[in-house]
């Protein structure tokens, strides 16, 4: 898996998604596309509305790589979510901790974690 700062630019949709090891519906989901810029990321809304956006900040290139979203709208304006990130082609994957400003340190969740993991598509 590669993940290069170009790599994660373009338009991403969800397929899958769960909280601490149990599925979520796409539905429950307000995220409908994830949008990656140079150095700027747009969450957008069902209704094609922007509802989060920011800088974002790749990690080093360790397993997991971590990924810094510094947002300036929206419920996370002002705060840094801690992610880890891993990139496969056209599949990308997102987990962060819902509660707690630390990052994961691996994909599995560790008790009285909520790590919510999201798999996207790229989108043409």
């Amino acid at each position: 898996m590669t993940v290069g700062g170009a790599g994660l630019e373009g338009n991403w949709a969800p397929v899958a998604a769960e909280v601490s090891g149990q599925m979520l519906p796409i539905a429950e989901l307000r995220v409908s596309r994830l949008s990656f810029e140079a150095g700027r990321y747009s969450i957008i809304d069902h209704a094609d509305q922007v509802v989060g956006a920011g800088h974002w900040q790749l990690g080093a290139d360790v397993i997991p790589r971590s990924l810094d979203l510094l947002g300036d709208a929206g419920p996370n304006a002002g705060r840094r979510v801690l992610a880890i990130v891993a990139l496969d082609a056209d599949r990308l994957c997102l987990g962060y901790d819902l509660e707690r400003d630390v990052r994961p340190g691996s994909w599995r969740h560790e008790p009285e974690q909520l790590l919510l993991c999201i798999t996207y598509l790229r989108q043409p």
